[in-house]
């Protein structure tokens, strides 16, 4: 900017002095001719030196052509008067007086006169003008550019670095929080064009018995992952737990952790809480008796605690079962997490898949308060129970029901008493289920503080990978069996009588128990049962979920063969979890009623479901009456009686066959004792 101003300073004084030159020569001619008297002749010197001048103030002028040379000149005596220099381009007739030519210049030849010179200047501003680009010509479709532009190289420049400002802990939470909140205010529905005097025409209620309300995902976290365990929370009804394993796809360091993401039903976009885990998180249990408290049940056998006050890392964990310092911990998947006792002293039970069930305390998890190791003695080969889901009864803290990947349920005393040693108890086998056993969970009446009719309490609900869910009593009358009986009790007759996977099937002294069948079989599914959970306050209303993405909703008050609502997912992919929110859990809900129904699938989806308040209102007394009635009626194939006698004659037959094609010692002897068993003399038939 000091060299553009230096510059027009310069042209500035350029142009002053070529003014005072102009009138300095004007003011000498006026002063040399007299008025009246002839011109002088012109002065070559005076000339010269105004030529001079000129030439030293005013940049060169570019060559002309030559002429030919003329003829010399006579030099003009020195006191003659100097000739006029030529008028300047500038000049004015006001300013400049031609004077007339003297009579001795006129005798001599002129010489050619040269081109007048051309004094120019630009003028400019102090900003440069935008370059204007030439419009380009509409080329044809057919017409091919004729060259190429030039390719533009790319010239490495540096990055330009920022200096970040620095950003506290207190502002980010602060971001966080009211982002979160504003969320909610924009997710709220609400039709401002309700008209209040138009009269609303009456809906269908077998369309609106059950409809989808929320979807949640986020591509961002839970790509590829899968929806392991859900779960609601009791203080704030709003709020969805959802677990995820590890993502199938491991791009980042972080695919690797398990995650567990807490939804709300009124923010649609992204999770109200995201916690991680350092493997996949394969349960999952808000405590009821802390609002900020998340647990979690890993598939390496760590039992991790999250509090939502201390964000995405968890606040305590379990040890793991190589650094337990002596102590019995899980070393396998924890499928299994139950919450008992009383807002002022309560326990958490978990239970993993090496038959481990450990009781810890939520303020100290660094080691266990009880461990207990539950073995089989019944079974051929392997003594471990792999314990695939559990439960505590609801009136007895110190028994609790424990399902098992190869079908059977065993009661359990978690301590010892007078005659009962603690660990599986099994003079009682509940038989029922021929594979894997996903869910068991015991009727929540009695522990509300309701009081069951008679023959109805202690229920408890079981699905399973034989396509089937079960209704089973917990003190159903037992059926005591022969020591002579097939020794390892199955719902499947060849793994019950085979000798290559029961080799103790016929050695005397085999110790007894007692076959348990179930009240009622649901068998209108056609794949895995992958859960399945009571309504919280209506007692003969369950939910159950298949890997085929279908949701079934049973009435026992109304049908035992068909579920009252059924429902497939929108991406028709598997489902692995169902939970009902706990609307109505705690005393400051009042007579609220569960409605929403929360699924998870293979695809990590969150679909959740609104019921019809009509299916799911209880009506008290009156729908236990309805339930005992269907049980009643149920029919001869589905009673429990039935079920037993049927599964003893397929036992029975195989035993049979194998004392006559095989002749395998003690099968007569076995199959004698099944012959006199009590399910088959009840049922009137004999195999």
């Amino acid at each position: 900017m000091s060299a553009r101003r230096a510059e027009i300073e310069a042209k500035r004084a350029k142009l002053a002095e070529l003014r005072r030159a102009r009138e300095e020569r004007a003011r000498k001619m006026q002063a040399s001719v007299a008025p009246g008297a002839p011109a002088p002749a012109g002065a070559p010197g005076a000339t010269q030196s105004v030529d001079e001048l000129l030439a030293s103030l005013l940049p060169p002028a570019p060559e002309a052509p030559r002429a030919p040379e003329a003829a010399p000149v006579p030099e003009a005596p020195a006191d003659a008067p100097a000739a006029p220099a030529p008028p300047s381009p500038e000049a004015t007739p006001d300013t400049l007086v031609a004077p007339a030519a003297s009579a001795p210049e006129a005798a001599a030849p002129a010489p050619p006169e040269a081109p007048p010179e051309r004094i120019l200047y630009s003028k400019e501003v102090q900003t440069d003008p935008a370059p204007e680009l030439a419009p380009e010509a509409p080329m044809c479709e057919d017409e091919a550019p004729s060259a190429a532009p030039p390719a533009v190289e790319d010239v490495p420049r540096a990055p330009i670095v920022q200096a970040a400002a620095p950003v506290s802990d207190d502002f980010t939470a602060f971001v966080q929080t009211k982002s979160m909140v504003m969320e909610r205010i924009l997710d709220e529905p609400y039709d401002v064009l309700t008209d209040y005097t138009h009269v609303p025409v009456e809906r269908d209620e077998s369309q609106a018995s059950i409809e989808l309300v929320r979807t949640f995902h986020n591509d961002t976290w839970l790509a590829t992952r899968s929806v392991t365990d859900l779960d609601w929370s009791a203080k704030h009804p709003e709020l969805v737990i959802a677990a995820y394993n590890r993502k199938r796809v491991l791009a980042e360091d972080g695919d690797h952790d398990g995650l567990v993401a807490v939804w709300n039903m009124h923010v649609r976009e992204r999770p109200e809480f995201v916690f991680s885990a350092p493997t996949d998180v394969v349960s999952v249990l808000a405590s009821p008796f802390h609002p900020h408290l998340l647990v979690g049940g890993t598939y390496s056998g760590q039992v991790l605690l999250w509090d939502t006050r201390h964000r995405d890392v968890p606040v305590q964990r379990t040890p793991l079962a190589f650094a337990a310092h002596g102590a019995t911990t899980h070393a396998a998947p924890v499928y299994s997490l139950r919450m008992i006792g009383s807002a002022h002293a309560h326990q958490l039970v978990s239970a993993s898949m090496d038959g481990v069930v450990c009781t810890w305390s939520l303020d100290m998890l660094a080691r266990p308060q009880e461990s207990l190791v539950l073995t089989n003695p019944l079974h051929p080969r392997s003594a471990q129970v792999g314990v695939t889901s559990l439960d505590v009864a609801p009136r007895d803290p110190s028994r609790f029901l424990v399902a098992t990947e190869e079908g059977n349920l065993f009661g359990t005393q978690r301590f010892d008493r007078a005659g009962v040693q603690a660990g599986l108890d099994t003079s009682r086998v509940y038989v029922g289920h021929s594979a894997p056993v996903t869910r068991l969970e015991c009727h929540p009446a009695q522990a509300r503080g309701e009081s069951a009719p008679h023959g109805l309490s202690g229920l408890f609900l079981t699905t399973s990978m034989d396509w089937t869910s079960a209704l089973w009593r917990m003190d159903a009358a037992p059926s005591s069996s022969s020591s002579g009986a097939y020794h390892y009790p199955h719902a499947n007759p060849r793994i019950a009588t085979s000798q290559r996977t029961n080799p103790l099937a016929f050695r005397a002294g085999t110790p007894t128990w007692t076959a348990i069948a179930p009240l009622v079989r649901f068998e209108n599914q056609h794949n895995y049962v992958m859960d399945a959970r009571w309504h919280p306050q209506h007692p003969a209303v369950f939910a159950q979920v298949d890997a085929s993405g279908q949701l079934d909703v049973y009435h026992m008050g109304h049908s035992l063969d068909r579920p009252l609502l059924t429902l497939q997912t929108p991406s028709a992919r598997a489902l692995n979890r169902v939970a009902w929110d706990k609307r109505g859990a705690l005393p400051e809900h009042g007579a609220a009623v569960a409605q929403r129904l929360a699924t998870g699938g293979v695809d990590g989806r969150v679909h959740v479901y609104k019921v019809a308040e009509a299916h799911v209102t209880p009506r008290g007394e009156a729908d236990w009456a309805a339930m005992a009635h269907a049980l009643q009626q149920a029919p001869p194939e589905r009673c429990a009686a039935a079920a037993a006698a049927a599964a003893v004659g397929r036992a029975s037959r195989a035993l049979a066959r194998l004392a006559r094609i095989h002749h395998v010692p003690g099968a007569r002897e076995a199959r004698r004792a099944l012959d006199a068993h009590p399910h088959v003399v009840q049922a009137g038939r004999r195999p």
